[in-house]
């Protein structure tokens, strides 16, 4: 039988690889206006998730797991979150309806697209915790099936409707939503904890149950909102201020370098962030510190040579990502864009476990509402002055404060070390790709890009097999276990 690390990091893989695919085709296949109001809707569904759901999520992993249920999921702690889960979505389905028939603007989107903005945010919602359930009960075969068909469906159903039947953008939503919906009705209807699903709170017992998950997640509310509004204000800036189309500039590359970023990092903690909570409650913190050490030490050695690439060639690489179409005019962001996604995803997948496992979830806030003072501060005045470099300098000057203060926070409560020897080795092997990359910064075409990218990315592992990280050992012996 497979193991479950390999099959979630292959889930994972062909999932992130069709997303990244999708939103390849989708820059070149919509106009410029109407791929900047694909992401303002795209982005405001995952804001509306962040800041109602991803507190779920979390506590979810955090608290669902019982050794001794039979499923391995605690039914009444299942039920008391369904419960609460279930009464947000009606919620949300109200705010949504009386928007829509008095015809409000929200973020930008006219009422017109406020139902599907509705049904993205509820079919991701139920992903999010069919994921959540699966990982917690270890059965990666039912993620591998959810998450595959869902980006292969959403792919499939939207490129007929754009190619087929010339629907643009509402072509692109509508693929999306029924591929998550097929998903995720399939997926509950594989899945026997959700079948025993009941609605709760008629004993005292479950709404003790229900208030200590809110108690637990309601920081998270705040904290997630802020976190994922560091990483989409500066859209939200720019379309105020520049205009949709402009959106489209600037969002295109952060996007794409962030989903490259973002899956390498998921791919280590989908299966880590479950090893280091077992961890920190059956043998206590330093282990636990030791693996969340690792993972840093992994996160920094798979997501620097993109970094260096982005930097080194960001004109070759803005042209085989974004067409000819949109390259010119996101070249010169290539690097302020990615070295702020890096930043902010070292900030959630690394620094922020560390509060997560101690429960100090208020100091999740401190990061982000620092980041975003530094958008509202500094973002209009930017983008005014100097255009889309002006906010992308802001955006990578906001995630390096957070960076930096949710760092010092996590040393103080956890103890972990921020720098050592193997983050050392990395670097090093980093400059050695750039030093590889400085002869193809001009190459054009796909083929010498192509080949630029190859020679850069055999001097970086040939560096990395040389200089032998030591904790990636300890981290890869965890990552195959069965």
């Amino acid at each position: 039988m497979a193991r479950p690390a390999v099959l979630n990091t292959a889930s994972l893989g062909i999932s992130s690889g069709l997303n990244f695919v999708s939103l390849l085709l989708w820059v070149r296949l919509l106009p410029a206006e109407e791929f900047g109001r694909y992401t303002l809707i795209t982005t405001t569904a995952l804001l509306i998730n962040a800041i109602l759901f991803e507190w779920a999520r979390i506590v979810g992993a955090r608290t669902l797991y019982s050794p001794t249920a039979a499923t391995r999921i605690d039914p009444d702690r299942a039920n008391a979150l369904f419960t609460i889960l279930l009464t947000i979505i009606v919620a949300l389905a109200i705010v949504t309806a009386t928007l829509f028939f008095s015809g409000r603007t929200i973020f930008g989107l006219s009422a017109q697209w406020l139902w599907l903005l509705f049904l993205f945010v509820v079919s991701e919602v139920t992903l999010t915790m069919l994921n959540i359930v699966s990982r917690a009960r270890n059965t990666p075969w039912h993620t591998f099936g959810v998450l595959v068909t869902r980006s292969a469906l959403s792919l499939a159903i939207a490129l007929v409707l754009v190619l087929g039947y010339h629907l643009g953008l509402a072509g692109v939503l509508l693929g999306v939503i029924i591929g998550q919906g097929t998903a995720a009705i399939g997926g509950i209807a594989t899945d026997a904890v959700w079948r025993r699903l009941r609605l709760s709170g008629s004993r005292r017992e479950d709404r003790e149950i229900m208030g200590g998950m809110l108690k637990l997640g309601a920081p998270l509310m705040l904290s997630s909102g802020l976190s994922y509004g560091v990483g989409v204000l500066d859209r939200y800036q720019v379309e105020h201020i520049l205009g949709t189309s402009s959106v489209a500039y600037y969002a295109a590359p952060a996007d794409l370098l962030q989903k490259t970023l973002g899956f390498a990092m998921l791919a280590v903690n989908i299966t880590m962030y479950p090893a280091m909570v077992r961890a920190y409650e059956d043998e206590g913190p330093d282990k636990a510190r030791v693996l969340l050490e690792g993972n840093a030490v992994m996160y920094v050695a798979m997501c620097l040579p993109v970094l260096v690439a982005a930097t080194m060639l960001a004109g070759p690489v803005s042209h085989l990502l974004l067409g000819a179409r949109l390259a010119p005019q996101s070249a010169p962001l290539l690097p302020l864009v990615t070295a702020a996604a890096l930043l902010r995803l070292l900030t959630i997948y690394h620094l922020q476990v560390a509060f997560q496992l101690t429960r100090h979830m208020r100091l999740l806030m401190i990061a982000p509402a620092l980041a975003i003072a530094t958008f509202v501060l500094l973002g209009p005045l930017s983008l005014h002055r100097y255009g889309l470099m002006g906010i992308a300098g802001v955006s990578l000057l906001a995630q390096a404060s957070g960076y930096m203060v949710s760092a010092l926070l996590a040393r103080r409560t956890f103890g972990i070390r921020l720098l050592g020897r193997d983050n050392a080795k990395v670097l090093v092997a980093g400059a050695a790709m750039a030093a590889a990359l400085l002869p193809f910064a001009h190459v054009t075409g796909l083929p010498m890009t192509l080949v630029a990218l190859a020679a850069g990315g055999l001097v970086y592992a040939a560096a990395i097999l040389l200089l032998r990280l030591d904790q990636v050992r300890t981290i890869k012996a965890k990552f195959v276990r069965r």
